[in-house]
């Protein structure tokens, strides 16, 4: 494979517990925070070929074996290049992580029973982006070099569309705005304005919500 730039909203999570790391052994790591005050290490090695990708793209950039990678909500697997704002594609990987904690399984995907607004017990991977002040409208940013341009839902899919998914936001984060995150099961997580910030809040999963094009010309099933 080629080393492909992705031209995609790019992850820039900088929290530990936000994103995955490939271990020199060939497993899947995850810090996984329990409190404001505990995380927790945690590994799976049922990804072989997951790993292979990341790796893959690690090698050709000449770098050894191993490090970060995320997973968006369109299933692609990215690489942090080696410049800030950017990161390589590594393919489509669509099955879903899940780590031992204690006996039982901490994943991306929302537990059946958890509701809008409950405390988001799951992984915090995923990607960032920021429900506008006043709740009625959802961004991201790309940054190229010292160029920043916001990318608004509402130019892509209308403004009553982008209103409505917003209003699914901001029911729990508030109006105030603020980030949140989707993963890679297109679930909605991220702090609430009266919640200590370590502490997420489930708002939901995307479901037939308007949402982002995923950017084309990247082999998906």
């Amino acid at each position: 494979m080629s080393l492909e730039l992705y031209r995609g909203h790019v992850p820039s999570n900088v929290s530990k517990d936000a994103k995955y790391t490939v271990t020199a052994s060939g497993e899947v790591r995850l810090t996984y925070r329990i409190d404001a005050r505990t995380k927790e290490l945690l590994t799976t090695g049922a990804h072989p070929q997951l790993v292979e990708m990341v790796n893959a793209v690690k090698n050709k950039m000449g770098r050894q074996s191993g490090g970060v990678f995320y997973i968006n909500g369109f299933g692609d697997v990215l690489v942090p290049g080696e410049l800030p704002g950017t990161c390589y594609w590594a393919g489509h990987y669509d099955r879903k992580l899940e780590f031992d904690f204690g006996g039982t399984g901490r994943g991306s995907e929302a537990p059946s029973s958890l509701a809008s607004g409950d405390k988001w017990p799951g992984p915090h991977p995923g990607v960032r982006y920021v429900l506008c002040v006043g709740g009625r409208d959802i961004r991201y940013e790309i940054k190229t070099g010292n160029r920043s341009t916001k990318v608004l839902l509402s130019d892509e899919v209308g403004l009553g569309a982008a209103e409505r998914t917003a209003a699914r936001v901001a029911a729990v984060k508030g109006h105030m705005g603020g980030r949140f995150y989707i993963n890679e099961s297109s679930e909605l997580f991220g702090p609430a304005a009266s919640t200590d910030f370590a502490q997420f809040l489930y708002i939901g999963h995307l479901e037939d919500s308007a949402w982002f094009d995923p950017p084309a010309g990247y082999e998906r099933p």
